[in-house]
């Protein structure tokens, strides 16, 4: 057997997951299509092995790109409305959609067999939200949480109301309808990350999913070219505006104070009621 023909049969043999009432969205809109554009230029490597059909939403219908299906909301909205009917266009046999940002750029392919497991329980359990990366922790917490994961014999992480970004954007599989449900209740992004519906949710003990944010505050972070370059693609041509160096060292003492403090600040505003509406 030649090397190519060895190469073909060895990814023939690849962990595959079936579609199913599964599919991948990305939300996004008229104003981030650019970013989806540059962010997304890899998902034929990132999801080469996993047959989800793949959805991407935008403000006004747009040509198919990458693999994705375009779908539109009827009317500009804000993030909650105009995501809302971008699902609501999905075909009814969708029962479960894993959604992600349109600035995620995922650094590595999708292990489809692990993603397989993960869709297999949710629907013999009938969850409605699943995170695939663990619970965010400082250093200490970290150590907690390897020891909880040593303890607990359940396949996911059960995240307790009071967790900080209890309904995060972060990738996650969410039941359609719960979703939705959630989508209808007005308000910025900010406060839907911080929503505690009916339905419990989980998190993944380890990351299934591997990504960074390449956008804070509508700006290509100062890393995303890196990132980009890694893969072989690049940001030329791009017209969006970068953050400046100048942010670098408030960033890296943000990273710092979290590793020391974690979620600290976050509980003590909530428990004052005094986080921020947007």
């Amino acid at each position: 057997m030649s090397l190519v023909e060895r190469q073909t049969h060895q990814q023939s043999e690849l962990p595959r997951a079936s579609a199913g009432p599964f599919c991948v969205f990305v939300a996004s809109g008229d104003s981030r299509r650019d970013i989806f554009e540059i962010v997304f230029q890899n998902a034929e490597r990132i999801w080469h092995d996993c047959y989800w059909p793949r959805y991407v939403g935008f403000t006004s219908k747009h040509p198919n790109l990458y693999g994705f299906a375009t779908v539109a909301a009827k009317n500009p909205s804000d993030w909650r409305g105009e995501l809302g009917e971008q699902l609501d266009q999905l075909s009814p046999d969708i029962r479960y959609v894993l959604l992600i940002i349109e600035d995620f750029f995922f650094t590595s392919p999708i292990d489809a067999k692990k993603l397989r497991a993960v869709a297999d329980y949710i629907l013999k359990h009938d969850l409605a939200y699943v995170r695939l990366v663990p619970v965010a922790r400082n250093l200490f917490g970290r150590a907690v949480e390897f020891i909880r994961r040593k303890i607990d014999k359940r396949s996911f992480r059960i995240l307790k109301p009071s967790e900080p970004y209890y309904s995060s954007v972060e990738v996650a599989i969410w039941r359609r309808d719960y979703l939705r449900q959630l989508l209808r209740v007005p308000g910025s992004i900010w406060e839907f990350e911080n929503m505690v519906g009916p339905e419990r949710h989980y998190a993944v003990w380890e990351p299934i999913a591997h990504y960074r944010a390449l956008v804070s505050r509508g700006k290509w972070n100062y890393s995303a070219r890196r990132l980009l370059v890694q893969q072989g693609y690049s940001l030329n041509g791009s017209t969006r505006p970068h953050l400046s160096l100048a942010s670098l060292p408030r960033r890296m003492r943000t990273r710092i104070i979290f590793s020391v403090f974690g979620y600290l600040s976050y509980r003590l505003r909530r428990s004052l009621n005094r986080l921020p509406r947007k």
